[in-house]
């Protein structure tokens, strides 16, 4: 039954990778449409939410999975979502034509997200119930 969580969880976060991909290199003019989107005024917070996600996706993935120390997991996975944060503005920079552009302040934003969450388990100590 364990095996089945950890493919879940990898699976997840490998969705949910495609999802901030999706949206961090569609056109601008494309996602204008989902009303959705109107309720959010700024895109920072959006950033960190989105990056935050992932890194406690990863964490969740590789505490069903392994058994090292759950803080290397935790700073593991936050460095790789961060990581992951600077290729998508990079692939945005490459992508100019498809209206989107580099902004290191989506990657501050991204860095904060990971960050929070790796405090947030730092503080808490505590790893998820096996």
């Amino acid at each position: 039954m364990k095996n089945n969580f950890i493919n879940i969880y990898y699976l997840l976060s490998i969705a949910w990778a495609f999802c901030i991909l999706f949206a961090t290199l569609s056109s601008s003019a494309s996602l204008s449409g989902f009303n959705l989107l109107d309720i959010f005024q700024y895109d920072k917070p959006i950033h960190a939410t989105l990056f935050g996600i992932q890194a406690w996706l990863l964490i969740k993935a590789r505490t069903k999975s392994s058994h090292k120390n759950f803080l290397q997991i935790v700073l593991f996975s936050c460095l790789i979502s961060t990581g992951y944060g600077v290729l998508t503005e990079i692939l945005q920079g490459i992508f100019v034509l498809l209206g989107r552009s580099f902004d290191v302040m989506d990657m501050v934003a991204d860095a904060i997200g990971c960050a929070v969450v790796y405090f947030w388990f730092r503080f808490k100590n505590k790893p998820f119930a096996q």
